[in-house]
């Protein structure tokens, strides 16, 4: 069996580690390498401090739910892919979707795997297979 490798964006992280779903049944699987970024890592742990009471759990709790969810995943640092970043700012704008997709660009997944609308332009899908987690389970 093939072993896709899948990039995963902050906000399947999010869903993924607090919530059941489709983008935790894509983090539980073995079937995919994961990568994400050192900015989606960064993101989610600011995310889980800043809505741990929304997520039902305490500050403490979100941080080691995010340690345990990037045990199996490679968190791509960013001296590995800052040297994509203008190329990514010319189709994303500045910031940290540049950061995000210069990452993937760097990395070249199989597929990458967002909810954020920008990722689906047709300049991004030029470069890297951009889907939604319901979609690669489903396809694969």
């Amino acid at each position: 069996m093939t072993r896709y490798t899948v990039f995963v964006d902050t906000n399947i992280l999010v869903s993924g580690v607090f919530f059941d779903g489709p983008e935790a049944k894509l983090l539980d699987s073995r079937r995919f390498r994961l990568i994400t970024a050192e900015v989606c890592r960064r993101e989610l742990e600011t995310v889980a401090t800043r809505k741990a009471d929304a997520f039902g759990v305490s500050d403490e709790g979100g941080r080691e739910m995010v340690g345990g969810a990037l045990v199996d995943i490679d968190v791509v640092p960013e001296e590995e892919y800052e040297d994509r970043y203008d190329e990514a700012v010319k189709v994303v704008g500045e910031g940290n979707d540049a950061k995000v997709l210069a990452a993937v660009l760097a990395v070249e997944p199989d597929y990458f795997v967002t909810g954020d609308g920008d990722f689906h332009a047709e300049e991004v899908e030029k470069n890297v297979d951009v889907t939604e987690t319901t979609e690669l389970l489903e396809s694969l």
